[in-house]
């Protein structure tokens, strides 16, 4: 089973796995990391606790924002992983949730990476194929 680690600005990453768990009940391996107003220092020491022991283990991390600052406090630290990590920018849930879903598939993580960076960050609604209430 790989690690997967939620980091973003605010307590954005905390209500992610909130949300997480309210689809999938308890979800070992799943880490929240928040920078919150507490300055990149703490931040810092904040990502350190939470990696060091994924540091030989397959890890998935997901950043809000890629180039952001969680995301570069992470990519900093890329070097040093000994095992398959791969970094991802511009979480979302539905990402997230098919991420879980593979992996409780028994799906690995390079099959997960494959499927995730192939999805779309955004749907777009088309008025076009739209039915009409009474169509269905």
């Amino acid at each position: 089973m790989f690690n997967v680690i939620i980091a973003t600005h605010g307590n954005l990453a905390t209500e992610f796995e909130k949300v997480l768990k309210s689809f999938f009940g308890k979800i070992d391996h799943l880490k929240a990391i928040n920078l919150g107003d507490q300055g990149i220092n703490i931040f810092s020491k904040k990502i350190d606790q939470v990696i060091v022991p994924c540091l030989n283990e397959p890890t998935i991390i997901f950043c809000d924002i890629a180039g952001g600052t969680p995301f570069n406090e992470l990519a900093k630290r890329s070097i040093n992983w000994q095992n398959q990590f791969a970094l991802f920018g511009g979480v979302n849930l539905p990402v997230l949730v098919e991420t879980l879903n593979m992996r409780m598939q028994g799906k690995s993580i390079n099959e997960v990476i494959e499927k995730i960076t192939a999805m779309s960050a955004l749907i777009r609604f088309n008025m076009k194929n739209a039915k009409k209430a009474e169509d269905e």
